[in-house]
C-alpha cells in the first residue's frame, strides 16, 4: 500500500502543472526531514495521517535526489519504508551527499521510557 501511495506522489509531482516549488533536490530533502522529525512526536487527532503524508513527501524527495545523483531507485524499494529510507540515505551519503544526521526519536507521550 505504501509503495502505491509513493508511486502516486511521484506521478503527481512529475506533472509540470503540479510540480512542487523547490530550492533543489537536496534542499527539499533537508527541509522535509526537519518536517518529518518535528511532527514525529505528535499525538493530536490526525497525527497518523500527517505522519504518513510527511513520510511520503520525504521519501519522494529522497527518490528525486537519488535519481539526480544516478542512484537507481523506485517506489518498490520502499515496500518496507523504514528500510528503504535508511538504505537510500546510506547510498546518498556514500555518494558524498551531506545529509543532516537523524534526530534521536523521542518516545511518544505515554510510552514507557527505556
Amino acid at each position: 500500500m505504501y509503495t502505491q501511495l509513493l508511486e502516486a506522489v511521484l506521478a503527481y509531482e512529475a506533472d509540470p502543472d503540479t510540480q512542487p516549488r523547490s530550492q533543489g533536490p537536496l534542499a527539499d530533502v533537508v527541509r522535509l526531514r526537519h518536517t518529518l522529525e518535528r511532527h514525529a512526536a505528535r499525538t493530536d487527532p490526525g497525527w497518523a495521517l500527517q505522519a504518513v503524508a510527511d513520510q511520503l513527501a520525504y521519501d519522494a524527495a529522497l527518490i528525486r535526489l537519488a535519481r539526480k545523483r544516478g542512484i537507481p531507485i523506485g517506489p518498490a524499494d520502499f515496500d518496507n519504508p523504514d528500510r528503504g529510507r535508511t538504505e537510500l540515505e546510506d547510498a546518498l551519503i556514500s555518494k558524498g551527499v551531506n545529509l543532516p544526521p537523524r534526530a534521536e526519536a523521542e518516545p511518544a507521550h505515554g510510552a514507557p521510557h527505556g
